[in-house]
């Protein structure tokens, strides 16, 4: 039996099982340059991505460190040819045991599964850290690194880039104007193909055992989950298949298309009801070819009740909206002639927020703003963002400005997303206390939101 994490946790409390780790309480500091000492956890893939756009802010950055579990593997390559200097590690671990002192902040790029022992690590030790999302990969993950944040009092970035964007700002004017509100329901899709999908029908187990890649220290790689033998279809973006090591298609976007509503609609608020219907290919191992979660946000005094929508799926859309048309192309979408030369209405990744007074927006994901569907009137105006997610960050870390979305706004945001991933991993819906938070009356469900007990050497990090 899988040994709930929230029991785990108590137990070894309570044997005084969780020393802390040495540097705790270390004071922060910067390189005499004045710039932040960036360590990068993770090299390739999103990690790279995010590592140039950092680097890039060389006024006020400076990278001294990289770390990756495959490092030396092709995917790495690019960050070993701009960094040729820079001490590499394999282990957060030792790299913090050997240049703690030299290091005041972190990029952590890695598979979801790894995100939460990287993070909580740094921010004992006094570094800032920059997370690429989803957060963690259960909701008490994400509930230990809100607390840890509060803590240790360091600076903490979600890497959900389009909450520093121009949606940011206007979805925030127009929820504090009153031009977005008494939403009722909001409907969220992201049906392109995901890896998942070659899959459906054709997964009874874990796979095989592979052969090992020299650059690869797997159980490093594995961290605190639970364990399998490794191959290759675990690793090089796989891993986001898996339920034991990824977050599925939700965990993925969800950040960035559910951000803004969730911070200025549904107000950090979480759903009271889970549920899930149109599903297909629902197995133990990997998420679903296609399903549709329904999230019921009970009334507050911020909002009335609002029902929030996620459909995944190649061909598992929701209807549009009465009129819908993309007037807007800028070449993202094939024309249609059918459609007297406008876009084809075919949904893509984004969201429809319905109003009370029958006005609905449009939104699709990352930065892009908001466009009126149906109804009368221009746009009001709004004030763009002058801010970048990644300088933002850094500046944050130097004590110049707030930070755009720290772990108090990114913490609730990817609970939602453990609460839609429970669900799917169950194949039903159950309720949930939001106070508590807990399944009410759902043991199984409840052990979910936990996860499994952490493996060896790893207990220590679920502390806070």
């Amino acid at each position: 039996m899988q040994v709930q994490r929230r029991d785990f946790i108590k137990t070894m409390l309570a044997a005084g099982a969780f020393p802390l780790l040495p540097g705790c309480f270390s004071t922060r500091s910067y390189a005499v340059n004045g710039k932040v000492r960036l360590a990068a956890i993770g090299c390739g893939a999103q990690a790279w991505f995010d590592l140039q756009k950092l680097a890039g802010n060389n006024d006020v950055c400076e990278v001294v460190a990289l770390c990756d579990t495959d490092i030396g593997a092709k995917h790495t390559l690019a960050a070993l040819k701009r960094f040729p200097k820079l001490p590499r590690f394999q282990d957060f671990r030792k790299m913090f045991d050997a240049m703690a002192d030299k290091i005041d902040a972190v990029l952590v790029g890695i598979p979801d599964h790894s995100h939460f022992c990287a993070a909580m690590h740094a921010m004992r030790l006094g570094k800032h850290v920059y997370v690429e999302k989803p957060l963690a990969h259960s909701f008490l993950e994400c509930e230990l690194l809100r607390k840890a944040e509060e803590k240790y009092g360091v600076v903490c970035q979600l890497g959900n880039q389009g909450h520093s964007g121009d949606n940011y700002s206007q979805y925030r004017e127009y929820a504090e104007k009153g031009v977005i509100k008494d939403v009722t329901r909001i409907v969220a899709h992201m049906n392109m193909e995901r890896r998942w999908h070659k899959w459906e029908g054709k997964v009874s187990g874990y796979p095989k055992a592979g052969a090992m890649p020299k650059t690869l220290d797997w159980d490093t790689w594995v961290g605190a989950a639970p364990f399998h033998d490794f191959s290759k279809d675990l690793v090089y973006g796989e891993w986001r298949c898996w339920f034991d090591y990824g977050m599925g298609c939700m965990g993925d976007w969800g950040a960035h298309i559910l951000d803004t509503i969730h911070r200025f609609t549904l107000c950090g608020d979480l759903p009271a009801e889970v549920k899930i219907y149109n599903l297909r290919g629902h197995n133990a191992y990997v998420y679903p070819a296609q399903d549709t979660l329904e999230m019921v946000f009970p009334a507050t005094a911020k909002h009335g009740e609002i029902t929030l929508e996620w459909w995944e799926g190649l061909h598992n859309q929701p209807k549009p909206p009465k009129g819908f048309r993309f007037v807007d192309n800028k070449g993202l979408f094939p024309a249609s002639t059918a459609n007297d030369g406008l876009v084809d209405p075919r949904l893509k990744p984004g969201k429809e927020i319905y109003q009370a007074d029958g006005t609905i927006w449009q939104g699709l994901s990352h930065s892009s703003t908001l466009r009126r569907v149906g109804g009368a009137g221009k746009l009001p105006a709004f004030e763009k963002s002058r801010c970048d997610h990644y300088r933002n960050f850094l500046l944050a870390a130097k004590g110049e400005t707030g930070v755009r979305s720290p772990f108090s706004v990114g913490a609730p945001l990817c609970e939602v997303f453990c609460l839609g991933v429970v669900a799917q991993r169950l194949g039903r819906g159950f309720k949930f206390d939001p106070a508590a938070g807990k399944a009410v009356g759902d043991a199984e469900a409840d052990m979910l939101l936990s996860g499994p007990a952490p493996r060896k050497g790893w207990e220590h990090y679920y502390k806070v």
